[in-house]
């Protein structure tokens, strides 16, 4: 009889409806996107000194856990599974911080137009996983709509200038 860890994992690999706990939880980590989009958009120019920043901030610290979300799920299978860690995938997992952090040095347009291409990637990566059956099936129907979500939201402050 599988023990409760194991069934678990396998209830999140197997499933294909996004869990109500992580959509919901995937849906308040979008509020500050949305708000910080959108004083960007319609407020007086001097608060885009602090709001464009903060969003951008925000966006590499969210690139952060998208990432850990990998090392979590590396952890668990190598557990389900009974075999070694991949180093492969946990260093896949750091790059979405690293590039993130990358981006908060650059100036103008760019912060936003490089975590986009980030967020777009790692969507792609996100993606691939599901096909070959390392993500959960359901993971997709999260990630494609609040990926959108995203980009809009980054874009937008840059088409408003």
């Amino acid at each position: 009889m599988p023990n409760s860890a194991e069934a678990t994992a396998r209830m999140l690999v197997s499933h294909d409806d996004v869990p109500l706990t992580v959509f919901l939880l995937t849906a308040a980590g979008f509020l500050p996107f949305g708000a910080l989009s959108f004083g960007a958009v319609f407020l007086p120019a001097e608060a885009q000194a602090w709001i464009l920043p903060a969003q951008h901030v925000y966006a590499a610290i969210i690139l952060s856990f998208l990432g850990g979300i990998y090392w979590g799920w590396e952890f668990a299978m190598t557990f389900v599974q009974s075999r070694p860690v991949s180093p492969m995938r946990l260093v896949i997992g750091v790059l979405p911080s690293i590039f993130g952090w990358l981006a908060l040095f650059l100036n103008g347009i760019w912060p936003a137009l490089a975590l986009t291409a980030c967020f777009l990637a790692w969507l792609g990566y996100d993606l691939w996983r599901t096909q070959s059956h390392s993500a959960p099936r359901w993971y997709p129907k999260l990630r494609i709509p609040v990926t959108v979500a995203v980009v809009v939201s980054l874009i937008a402050p840059v088409l408003a200038a």
